[in-house]
This record gives C-alpha cells, structure tokens and sequence, in this order.
C-alpha cells in the first residue's frame, strides 16, 4: 500500500545469475500499436546520486532507436500503488538528443506520460537527459519524499523513460548508479562490478528493474536473518544516524521467526534472496511497499528502539514479505498489465492486500512481534472502528477495492463517512471468518493455511507472476474445504449493512466488548503523539493538539455540530490536551451536564455541547468460554523454538 501501512487504524538476489525473464501476463493486454517483435537493444541508464542532500538525482539514457517518430513513456501505473500516480510532476531538464545533435520533443497533449520525437536519418540511439527532484515530507502521499543528507531510497521508475510498442518484460536496460562517497547501497539486482562509489548492475528487464529499489547510505547496517541457508533474508538498515542502528536482539529474533513462520506457512519461496529494505528516518515519507525480492520499508528513526512505535508497526514487514507471494507470484488479472502505461482493475484488492493483512497479521503473532493479547488488541480496534463506518450504509467493501486509485489520495479527514481503502482492515475480518469457517467444516484438520500453500504456493523460484481471477480463487478454497465460497465472499463485498463482518471474531471463540481501560493499540497511539481514537464513545478521532481529524456522523461529537478540520481549544472551561478529554469522559458518567467544547472553526470560535454520559469506552476481545478457542489456534506458532 502507499503510504503508511505499519500504522495502526487509529493514524490510518541476486548477485551472480543475470536476470533474462520477466513477467506471465494474460494475452490480450498489450496497448494498442504494441508487437511482440524484440527491441534491438538494451537500454543503458545511469542515474548520478552523488547530489541526493539537494535533492535531485541526475540520470542518462541510452535507447537504441530506428529513424523515424518514437514514443517514449515516462511509468504511470505502478504496480505497488495500484494507482497512476508516477511522479512526472518531479522530472526537470529533459533534453534528448542523437549523435549530439538536440531532438526536439513534444508531450502528448492528452497523456502526460508520453513524450514524442521524430529520430532523424542515419542515427540509431537516442540519449536523454534528465532530473528528478526529491521532495520532502508533507502532509500528502509522496513518494519523492525518499532521501536526506545521508541516505535516499532509489525507485527506478523515478528516473526511466521507456519506447512504447512493447511489454515491459521484453525492454531489457542496462543499469549504472553512483553514490556518494563512501556510502553503501543495498539491493536485490544482481550486481556485475563495483568500483569506489559506482555500481554496475547486470542486465534486467524494465519490470524487475522498477520492481527492485536501492537504498544507500551514510550510516547502514545489514542483518542476516538466515545464516548459512538458501535463499538467504537479510534486514539492510539505513538510517541518518550511527546511533539509530542499535536494534534490540530481540527484535531481530523475531524478525528471524518470522522468516521460519512464513516459510512454514507458505512452504515455498519465489525468489532467490530476500531483502528487507529498511530504512529508519524521520526525514522521508514512510511507506511500505512490496516487491518480489524485496521490501522498501521506511518507519520512524526510532520505530524499532521505541516500544510503542514497534508495537503500533509490528505488521508492516509481515506484510510486506507476504506480498511476494501475495500480490507479486500471484497475481489478480486486473493488476498486470503489460506495461506501465495500462489501466489496471482493483476489484480483487480485498485479495491482493486485504488476505495479505490477514496474514500479515497471523505472521505478527506467530513470529512474536506482537504476543497473543496485543494482538486481539488489534483486531479489537480495527473491529470496533470498521463497525463505526458511517460510509457501510452507502459504499461497499467491493467499491472500496474499485476506487482504490482515488481513495488512496484521499485525506485522512472524513474516512469514516467516506470509506477509505477499508479492503484492507475490513478484509481481515473476512479471512478470519473464512480461516474459522475451513476450521468448522474439516473438525480442524484444514485450514487457511492449507489454501496459502497450494494458491500461493508452487515450484517457481523465480519472480514470476501468476494471475488468478473470482472464478480461480473460489475452485481453490473448494479444495480445501468444499463451500460456497462465492456467496460467502459476494455477500461481505457487497454488504452495505451498518456493522462490520464480525463472525470470524465471534465463530473464532471470542466477542467484541467495551470498558473504561484503554485499549493497548490507542495507549500506544497516544504516547507517540499520533491520533487519539474516541470512536466508540463521543464518534471522535483527534491529534494531540486538539485538531479534529474525524467526526463520525451520527455519533455525539458530530451531533453536537463538531466535525473535521476543527481544532478543540478547551474541555469543560480547561485548556484542550488528552488528558482533559479524557477526564470529562469520566466525569460523564455521573454528570447530568453536557460536555463542553469551544472549537475552532476557521477562524471562528464556536462552543459545542456534547450529550454523552457513557464515560470512556474502548474496544476488547473477551473469550466466549463456550466456543472452541480457534483465534488461539491461528495465532500459535508454527514453529517451535
């Protein structure tokens, strides 16, 4: 997902064999004008970091070429995002030209991404030249935001242009890079020399070379997660600081289980090493993102060394890695298309993230990055703020999946009434109740873990891509346990009912409750100065300097005329802070009068007037002591220590 995947709902290898295959895509999904025919030659790429704390990366292309117009394309649609979002806006200077004579170029005038040129006679490459500006951190999702003074993260799609007329997998590029000095870079591309500060990749097909990120760094740091065994896992650390690298053992033991748990689970790898980019800044917007043989994975500088920061992130990389098998092996037939420049469809999204939240989940709790009762804690809040959905009514789950490219960039303000990309959270509730209903069906002998090794499972070692469609992933869970699956998931996708699917939580043995003790997820929320989520009492979720970032319709902060974009000035005649709220909800209860907010409003100060006496309240899991614990079952490690 783009942006912030290891937050909580409350803040809503290759180094020796080269690289000659690319993705399976279905036939049919080549853009209009394109051919099979091979093009003639790799492109050559050099891309010159040395410059990355101005904030800009320098790049050349060389691209064999006929005489005669060419198109060439800058990447729209990417993969990782599900939406056309590659940052042209940031691309500088473009110059192209052939046997040092300039060519003029035009952009399309209706595709952005589409640069024209006629190739002059006798002439049979053309070299561009190009910037890319790196942007800093701010309020909206962007990923230019990827480098300080002492470490970036390289996205190649940030700096390629491509010739249209055939898939991606087909345009072979020869890779440079060059560093500052003294840095050192980490990366999943098979590497063919290296000297001082230059790195010479080998040759790679344009899909695996935007899907394999650099990061490199004044102050790094590589972990070895499997030691001595094929494929290797490493965890690369960048970071702006020496002192930021200190991980506790701890921690990278259970990122270590976490290797065994997947491999126990999935029973299968599709790729030849894996990395796990992470890079710990507080200076590059964060993100988790997926690739086939590596996670690009940017937290907080102190998300591993502070406890609340690796609790309220402990799913991100779970996630991340069981995206390779997830979304990257297998993959839904509107998701891969043959090249950048194509559409894609998200129908399948509560699959491709949604079951990999799931897992990404069941992992966190396997490996031991979070202990069992954080994670009902967990699934606690995102079930009590998914069944606090003023949009249920309105939009579906299904929608959500389909708008997935708009509701990405959506801001955070108005997501309940709204809906965001709710496939992800909200289809953890529907796995559960499928892993559960597998568990019923077969007296516990299957389980979901039985569709994961034979649906995402396989042979290939290889990143490559299979694509599935409804129809595939409905025959596949016939096979484990027979079921009408497709009415089971048609009916929670296009559900517009008021609460959040719910069974898996209550068939797994456990109910979803509310008291006046803060839940573990929303304590931790609150001591990292993130938002504060008073969903299930007032309808509120709030920073801590007062700012309303969402007001539930329906609910009694909302009623009382308070909603987002506001910022809460005082409780009760008190100065705004948490605890001054939190003292008025426990006031409440033996109050007859209303709380009082004095809000402002753009300028405008406004008093409002909360009627709520239920005092706090917050989200639980209690254990139904009369069905068979099966959330217990899930959770347990699959490997012993």
């Amino acid at each position: 997902m783009p942006g912030l995947r290891g937050v909580t709902l409350t803040q809503l290898a290759i180094r020796s064999r080269r690289l000659i295959f690319g993705m399976v895509f279905v036939s049919g999904v080549l853009a209009s004008g394109q051919t099979t025919k091979q093009p003639s030659g790799p492109i050559s790429i050099s891309v010159d970091a040395t410059e990355v704390a101005q904030k800009v990366l320098h790049a050349e292309l060389s691209i064999p070429a006929r005489p005669g117009p060419l198109t060439l394309y800058y990447p729209k649609w990417m993969p990782a995002d599900h939406s056309p979002d590659g940052p042209i806006w940031n691309v500088v200077g473009l110059q192209l030209s052939a046997a040092g004579q300039k060519i003029p170029w035009s952009q399309d005038s209706v595709d952005m991404y589409a640069f024209h040129l006629e190739v002059p006679p006798g002439t049979n490459a053309v070299t561009a030249k190009l910037d890319f500006l790196l942007s800093a951190p701010g309020p909206t999702i962007d990923f230019s935001a990827s480098g300080t003074p002492r470490l970036f993260v390289l996205m190649w799609n940030q700096v390629v242009l491509y010739p249209s007329g055939w898939p991606a997998s087909q345009i072979v590029f020869q890779p440079k890079l060059t560093v500052p000095s003294g840095w050192a870079f980490h990366t999943a591309l098979p590497i063919a020399e290296q000297s001082s500060q230059s790195i010479t990749f080998k040759s790679v097909s344009l899909d695996l070379l935007i899907d394999s990120p650099v990061q490199s760094g004044a102050y790094t740091k590589v972990i070895p997660l499997t030691p001595g065994n094929n494929p290797p896992h490493e965890i690369d650390v960048a970071a702006d600081s020496n002192s930021a690298l200190d991980i506790p053992p701890t921690v990278i033991k259970n990122y270590k289980r976490l290797v065994e748990e997947a491999q126990a689970l999935y029973q299968s790898h599709h790729y030849r090493e894996y990395h796990f980019l992470l890079t710990l800044s507080d200076n590059i917007m964060g993100l988790g993102q997926e690739h086939h043989e590596s996670s690009d994975d940017r937290v907080p500088a102190n998300a591993l060394s502070d406890p609340n920061q690796r609790l309220l992130g402990a799913d991100l990389l779970p996630h991340e890695f069981t995206h390779s098998w997830n979304g990257q092996y297998r993959r839904p037939e509107g998701l891969a298309t043959a090249d950048f420049q194509q559409p894609m469809r998200g129908e399948l999204l509560w699959v491709y993230e949604g079951l990999t939240t799931y897992l990404g989940t069941v992992l966190a709790a396997r490996s031991g990055l979070w202990n069992a009762e954080q994670t009902r804690e967990h699934l606690a809040l995102l079930a009590s703020t998914l069944d606090h959905r003023a949009g249920r009514t309105w939009r579906s789950l299904e929608n959500t999946s389909r708008a997935a490219q708009i509701l990405y960039f959506a801001p955070s303000e108005w997501t309940s009434y709204r809906r965001g990309t709710d496939f992800y959270p909200e289809s953890v509730l529907i796995w559960l109740e499928a892993d559960v209903t597998i568990r019923k069906l077969t007296q516990g002998r299957r389980s979901l873990d039985d569709f994961c090794r034979t649906f995402l499972g396989g042979s290939e070692v290889m990143p490559v891509v299979k694509t599935y469609n409804f129809d595939d992933l409905v025959a596949a869970m016939n096979e484990v346990a027979v079921h009408d699956w497709r009415s089971f998931f048609v009916e929670r996708l296009q559900s517009v009912d008021s609460h959040a699917p719910l069974g898996g939580l209550s068939g797994g043995g456990w109910q979803l409750t509310y008291n006046d003790e803060s839940n573990q997820m929303i304590a931790a929320s609150q001591a990292t100065a993130g938002p504060v989520d008073y969903t299930s009492s007032i309808g509120l979720l709030i920073k801590a300097d007062g700012t309303v970032q969402d007001a539930i319709p329906g609910m009694p902060a909302y009623q009382s005329g308070v909603g987002p974009y506001t910022r809460v000035l005082a409780v009760n005649g008190h100065q705004f802070s948490i605890e001054e709220l939190n003292k008025a909800l426990t006031e409440s209860k033996t109050q007859t009068g209303k709380t009082i907010l004095l809000v402002s409003n753009s300028g405008f100060i406004e008093s409002h007037e909360i009627d709520y006496h239920g005092g706090p309240r917050y989200p639980h899991l209690v254990r139904n002591e009369a069905a068979r614990d099966y959330l217990d079952e899930i959770l347990k490690p699959r490997m012993t220590e």
